[in-house]
């Protein structure tokens, strides 16, 4: 599955010009933790956070004294201070943003997710934005039942374009884990069979148990 199966097309944004209250209130009402900040062509300049927000409050310059906020600098966090002073989207958000093309595999993002520690990440074609995958979306590939995995799986087994000639596979599937019974000609067939049945969505784990009839000297 790619990024393009899952992703959320209906991406809420805002514009570079927007306003700092604005921008809460769009977060706070839709219950999100970010959206993608556009320019006036669709194109994605930069994304705005929660915590980028959050700085006006822990370290506007407004309330504190000067030597609190020298401390601050010499603590390395001038980068929030500077947030802290913004009045747009523009001035808060974050420029640097990794993002995923649509053609992307699901494995190679939730790894970047994971690697970066982000929930999120923009969806870009051409410079433009035109979706938004998150960690929910990825859960959603094993949001399925167990019925609708097995009758993929079968369907796959059947068809001599997924599998080998002349198998007697069988799959049952519990809890989303793939239990494979039965037999293939070749030992060579056999991570075959395993590597269909992982890529099925949904799939938790395969628990190979497939014998074969000759040693594969192919």
């Amino acid at each position: 599955m790619k990024v393009k199966d899952v992703m959320t097309t209906d991406v809420l944004t805002v514009r570079e010009d927007t306003s700092f209250k604005d921008t809460v209130e769009l977060l706070v009402e839709n219950r999100v933790s970010g959206a993608p900040v556009i320019d006036h062509d669709g194109r994605l300049v930069g994304l705005v956070t929660e915590a980028d927000l959050v700085s006006k409050e822990a370290f506007d310059l407004r309330h504190r004294r000067p030597l609190a906020a020298v401390a601050d600098l010499i603590a390395g966090v001038s980068r929030w201070s500077g947030k802290a002073a913004g009045l747009t989207a523009r001035d808060v958000m974050t420029h640097r943003v990794v993002t995923a093309a649509p053609g992307e595999s699901l494995r190679s993002v939730a790894r970047r997710m994971l690697d970066l520690g982000v929930k999120r990440l923009p969806v870009v074609e051409d410079g433009r934005l035109v979706g938004i995958i998150s960690r929910q979306d990825l859960l959603r590939i094993f949001h399925r039942t167990d019925a609708d995995i097995a009758a993929e799986l079968d369907a796959k087994l059947a068809s001599p374009r997924y599998a080998p000639e002349d198998h007697s596979v069988s799959a049952l599937v519990e809890d989303g884990i793939v239990t494979l019974t039965g037999s293939v000609r070749f030992s060579g067939e056999v991570p075959v069979i395993v590597g269909l049945a992982s890529d099925v969505a949904g799939v938790v784990h395969v628990d190979n148990r497939l014998t074969y009839d000759e040693l594969d000297v192919r």
